[in-house]
């Protein structure tokens, strides 16, 4: 058949308004209502008997009562309409067949039942009962892609950043928070040094109350090298509550040697000093904050 050949829709039950049976009775009238249609006899042996028998003929209102019954289906149907899921229907049958559709309870689906003679309540959670694709997503499209229907393995668009690690990062991301350029920068960071000068001491916790990261350089210029025993006393930078960085005063943070570390914004930071061994004469450092370059 062709598109083109869909019959004309019913719009209108027969004998709405006319004299008629409704409903219907489903069993057997014979000994009950002579001549009486039933679904289960339709028009009785003895409608088919000659009047002067004893016959009685057809009713009119049993032969508009069950048309009337089947068109209204008919035209529910055609209007697209759907059954839900009907206690006494099921018991009435002995059970929905594997693959039958039942309207769900909230009228925006359909549930398909998975299993033959299914007598359970899909709209109650019942077994046997799968709710339809109709309205299920059948792909994806845009950054991440997919293909139904069924189970179907999502794809993320490659953004043509290459996969691996990279040292001091330069990325780019976009809107959606993808990865979108990615470069090797320098070997973590570089303090480059400014006017800018902290008084900052050494057993105190700071916080960094600026809108942007700064660098610490220290260098424990008060110190000399004669003054600890055996080249054993060391600084440690901890930024909240972490160790970051750490020096051995004698010869790393001698002079022109420096220990530099970096503090995000927000975050406190302390320097510490201590000794392997025998305690120097002084345990005071200061040290200057200076801006930094990644």
């Amino acid at each position: 058949m062709q598109l083109s050949q869909v019959p004309v829709q019913i719009v209108e039950a027969w004998a709405t308004s006319g004299s008629k049976t409704n409903p219907i009775p489903v069993p057997s009238q014979v000994g009950i209502t002579p001549g009486a249609a039933s679904w289960t006899t339709g028009f009785p042996p003895l409608c088919d008997t000659p009047l002067i028998s004893g016959g009685i003929p057809p009713s009119m209102q049993d032969m508009n009562g069950g048309l009337f019954q089947m068109s209204a289906i008919d035209v529910w149907m055609c209007a697209g309409g759907g059954f839900p899921y009907n206690s006494a229907f099921q018991t009435a049958i002995g059970g929905y067949p594997k693959g039958a559709r039942v309207l769900m309870a909230s009228g925006n689906g359909y549930w398909v039942s998975t299993t033959d003679n299914n007598v359970t309540d899909p709209d109650t959670g019942g077994a046997g009962w799968a709710a339809s694709d109709e309205n299920a997503i059948t792909a994806l499209t845009g950054p991440v892609t997919a293909t139904g229907p069924g189970s179907a393995a999502a794809t993320i668009t490659p953004t043509g950043v290459t996969a691996g690690s990279y040292t001091g990062a330069n990325i780019t991301v976009n809107a959606a928070g993808q990865v979108t350029a990615a470069a090797n920068g320098g070997s973590g960071f570089n303090c480059v040094r400014t006017s800018k000068t902290g008084t900052y001491v050494t057993g105190t916790t700071y916080t960094n109350s600026t809108e942007a990261a700064v660098c610490e350089e220290v260098m424990y210029s008060s110190l000399l090298a004669s003054e600890c025993t055996g080249a054993n006393a060391y600084l440690t930078a901890s930024v909240d509550g972490v160790v970051v960085a750490s020096c051995g005063v004698s010869n790393e943070c001698q002079g022109t040697n420096s220990m530099s570390f970096w503090v995000p914004a927000g975050s406190t930071f302390e320097v510490t000093y201590g000794t392997f061994g025998s305690t120097p004469s002084s345990t005071t450092v200061t040290w200057t904050e200076v801006s930094f370059t990644l």
